[in-house]
């Protein structure tokens, strides 16, 4: 069926369905399974009258916030890899915009489907970024299943 499945997950509630799909779908097709996290590159634009005095203290705000989402994306491959530990699984981390960075990845590793969650119509704390279906779709290389 499938040979190689790629799942986006933050880990939220919504992704979560997504990675119980992807868990399935890949014990059944015996696929190996990409799990791909994405640091939205809009995190680099913020800004803020506060700490932007300086150079330094804007490098050091920086340099906690990337410190910041990567302990998070550690966390949740921590969780996936008990979940996923007797499948055949590579964990990829990307930085970009959202739509981009998916598609970029569906192709590079010529997946057969990419698996995400669903819109969810509350969002999880932290996460605002939201994929977009105009932006997405039409670059995608692959069939992309929302999971629900």
């Amino acid at each position: 069926m499938f040979k190689k499945i790629l799942l986006a997950t933050h880990g939220t509630p919504g992704a979560q369905k997504a990675e119980d799909l992807a868990l399935s779908w890949a014990e059944k097709s015996k696929a190996q399974l990409y799990v791909l996290s994405i640091i939205n590159s809009d995190w680099q634009f913020m800004t803020g009258d506060d700490w932007l005095n300086t150079s330094a203290t804007r490098n050091r705000f920086a340099q906690y916030v990337e410190n910041e989402i990567n302990s998070e994306i550690d966390k949740l491959w921590d969780r996936l890899k008990q979940k996923f530990n007797h499948l055949p699984t590579e964990y990829i981390r990307k930085a970009g915009k959202l739509e981009e960075v998916l598609a970029q990845v569906a192709e590079d590793i010529n997946a057969d489907v990419a698996i995400i969650g669903a819109y969810q119509k509350k969002q999880a704390p932290g996460f605002k970024a939201r994929l977009t279906n105009k932006d997405l779709h039409p670059i995608m290389p692959c069939p992309l299943v929302i999971a629900v």
